[in-house]
């Protein structure tokens, strides 16, 4: 059995502020174990049900937050920037099943650090007239390779985002928000046995949980923070400006539609 974990950091227990989750500030180091032990959970539990192969993707900021060292030995890190793939990276149709660890809900909604994709640039993301987040972007690109997410963490708004799309992946809620600044966070211990225990149940079950999919052709718009970083994502080949700080792509898949995203993205914030 071969299992792709996509890992963010926001959605890890106990995280609740940008201190945090900032390379240089304070908290940021413990933050990185953290995260690390919350994946080496969902490596453990999937390891005991027989996986073979297991596939581990750092995409929070510049890719480099789990520290390798203390990775569990029987998973491959991605690790790095610059990757056209984004935080699915790696991923293809030889994988049985997704896992998404730390991740966060949406913007413009109420969870914990909440933002779509780079929270000093994008304002929302809209596919089709739905307004979509990190979750639902990633899941669709996983089940254009046919691969189900099975299992993911964060916290209870992530858990009614996930629900909404697909009611049979499993989740892992290891906070409760009380706004976008602060959670009544579970400790770690207890984290690391329900993230085991989940991945197993998840794992066990997953030819039952149908991939996440999405037909095109797709229209996609991206508010951005501010006009000017709309005005250079529009230089994007394909991509059209809609409104002051909207952009719109069509693509014809899921695929054309993500690396649209991630190309516009890498520009908006570079000017």
């Amino acid at each position: 059995m071969k299992i792709y974990i996509s890992a963010d950091i926001e959605g890890i227990s106990g995280i609740v502020a940008v201190n945090q989750v900032l390379p240089g500030e304070r908290d940021y180091q413990r933050s990185r174990e953290l995260m690390t032990q919350e994946v080496n959970a969902a490596i453990e539990g999937a390891v005991e049900v027989g996986a073979t192969e297991i596939v581990v993707n750092d995409f929070h900021g510049a890719g480099t937050n789990i520290l390798i060292e203390s990775l569990n030995n029987k998973a491959q890190l991605i690790t790095g920037s610059s990757r056209k793939g984004a935080m699915m990276e790696g991923l293809d149709a030889s994988f049985d099943a997704v896992i998404f660890i730390g991740y966060h809900s949406r913007m413009n909604v109420s969870g914990v650090l909440s933002h779509s994709f780079h929270g000093g640039v994008v304002s929302n993301t809209n596919i089709n007239d739905k307004d979509v987040g990190e979750f639902y972007m990633n899941a669709c690109v996983a089940g254009y390779f046919n691969v189900p997410v099975v299992l993911v963490s964060g916290d209870n708004i992530l858990e009614e985002e996930v629900k909404d799309v697909h009611a049979t992946i499993e989740t892992v809620v290891v906070k409760t928000s009380y706004g976008r600044y602060a959670a009544k966070c579970l400790t770690p211990s207890v984290v690391f046995e329900k993230i085991k225990e989940k991945s197993k149940a998840a794992l066990i079950k997953a030819r039952n949980i149908a991939p996440v999919k999405i037909r095109g052709p797709l229209e996609m718009k991206i508010t951005f923070l501010n006009s000017g970083q709309a005005e250079w994502a529009s230089i994007m080949p394909g991509a059209e400006l809609v409104g002051s700080n909207i952009v719109s792509y069509n693509g014809k898949t899921i695929m054309d539609s993500y690396r649209a995203l991630t190309a516009m993205i890498k520009i908006a914030n570079s000017n």
